[in-house]
């Protein structure tokens, strides 16, 4: 099953899928809201063309796991994306994974490290990884038809 991974931001969207089999994961070109202020089109042009089953999107919670401001703003944005979609979408939690990402940058050139597109599009590769390791298949509700 292809999943399309969300890391949702204010200033960035980074974005990551896997391959057919749901089992390798790659880092998609990062989304800069400033140059897309319409942040659902690139999505979408992107769900066109690699054609997943479902949507991953991270979400923020605080510190007891409780619901926060940015919660609420990432699942109406997620919301939006699945209307315009119809694919099922799954949220896990998303702590911890944008200093995941810039950890992993910390041994390359310092250029490297402060690519913030970088750090958003291994973030996106973080939360689908973590979703897939948490999930197990028999889980996800597909269409009719989709599948094994």
């Amino acid at each position: 099953m292809k999943l399309i991974g969300i890391d949702y931001g204010r200033r960035r969207i980074g974005c990551a899928i896997t391959d057919d089999s749901g089992m390798h994961v790659r880092g998609l070109p990062t989304i800069d809201r400033k140059k897309y202020p319409q942040t659902l089109l690139p999505i979408l042009e992107i769900v066109a063309r690699e054609l997943p089953h479902a949507i991953v999107v991270g979400l923020p919670l605080g510190g007891d796991d409780e619901e926060t401001l940015m919660s609420a703003e990432v699942r109406a944005f997620a919301e939006g994306l699945r209307k315009k979609t119809a694919l099922p979408l799954y949220y896990i939690d998303e702590s911890m994974s944008s200093r995941e990402a810039a950890s992993l940058l910390r041994f390359r050139k310092k250029k490297d490290r402060r690519n913030k597109e970088a750090v958003d599009r291994i973030a996106a590769c973080i939360i689908l990884e973590n979703f897939l390791r948490e999930t197990s298949p028999e889980t996800l509700s597909l269409p009719a038809g989709e599948g094994e």
